[in-house]
């Protein structure tokens, strides 16, 4: 399967809560479940049904490794099935500085390297 991603993805251990925001309608916010996360793109899970179009923008917030992040993007794909609760949904980021994308990226490292070294420890328990 050829991965056609720029940047890897980091899956969020035990999720992480965050928040949806239509970029047309500031009134419209919804809670979401982030899956993983790139420098360039993102997952997440929600009972509601979203569209998928380049035009719908929405900012999504969270917070990574104690820094809180508003970044803005569109959804680019959706996965359901009849018997999950939740849709999944791949998410595009637009409009990120250099600067931005680093940080995240830096974020995404360090969140990455935290839970890998968590994980290493509890294997080599007996």
């Amino acid at each position: 399967m050829l991965n056609r991603r720029r940047l890897f993805r980091v899956r969020i251990k035990g999720f992480e809560q965050a928040t949806m925001i239509n970029y047309a309608n500031k009134k419209s916010t919804y809670n979401i479940i982030l899956i993983n996360i790139s420098g360039n793109g993102l997952s997440f899970m929600s009972r509601k049904k979203f569209p998928i179009s380049k035009y719908n923008k929405y900012t999504f917030r969270f917070e990574l490794e104690g820094e809180k992040f508003e970044l803005e993007g569109y959804i680019v794909r959706n996965s359901f099935k009849e018997e999950d609760r939740y849709i999944k949904y791949g998410v595009k980021l637009i409009t990120l500085s250099t600067k931005k994308e680093s940080e995240l990226i830096r974020r995404i490292n360090k969140y990455q390297s935290r839970h890998y070294r968590n994980n290493i420890l509890e294997d080599q328990k007996y």
